[in-house]
């Protein structure tokens, strides 16, 4: 439910977009320094920190998250192709075009999905299932702040801006404009 609810907003967004591109989408697929200026540290050191790994397991648990890193990489690149086409050409894209996008985010989420799938048989073999679902936990986390961030920089277009009504106490909602 939570994936669909993250898809549903997505959508929204992509969908929401200008058609100018935004610097934002110029971002680096990786996600570093969104990350790092959201929490003030970088991903490594965000998950060593909460998963309290020692140093005889630091080495190995590197190693697996460099991989999984650089497999996501491509996945996260798409993602972001993705929402720059749709920023670019939201005013001219027709319906099938809109359906083929939007069926590749929907494929792009399930491949993520299924590349978690094969880490976490490797992470819970090196820290044990709790450490493993706190890794995912965190992992989903830093994902969806990171989405959240990039969605929070994507103005809406103006048709959605007008028609939001404002609400005030007691009083009859009054439109924005």
């Amino acid at each position: 439910m939570k994936k669909l609810l993250c898809l549903i907003m997505i959508l929204g967004a992509a969908l929401g977009l200008k058609a100018q591109i935004t610097p934002v989408l110029a971002v680096k697929p990786d996600n570093s320094d969104i990350i790092t200026q959201i929490f003030g540290k970088n991903k490594e050191l965000l998950l060593s920190d909460f998963l309290k790994i020692s140093p005889f397991e630091m080495k190995a648990f590197q190693a697996v998250f460099l991989e999984y890193e650089t497999e996501k990489r491509p996945w996260l690149t798409e993602r972001i192709a993705l929402l720059k086409m749709y920023n670019e050409e939201f005013t001219s894209i027709d319906e099938k075009k809109m359906n083929s996008l939007t069926r590749q985010i929907i494929n792009n989420d399930l491949e993520f999905g299924r590349l978690q799938m094969r880490y976490f048989r490797r992470i819970n073999k090196l820290l044990g299932a709790t450490r493993t679902a706190k890794f995912f936990q965190l992992d989903n986390y830093l994902e969806q702040s990171t989405r959240a961030y990039i969605q929070h920089q994507l103005p809406f277009i103006k048709e959605l801006e007008s028609d939001r009504q404002l609400f005030t106490h007691g009083s009859k909602p009054l439109t924005s404009r």
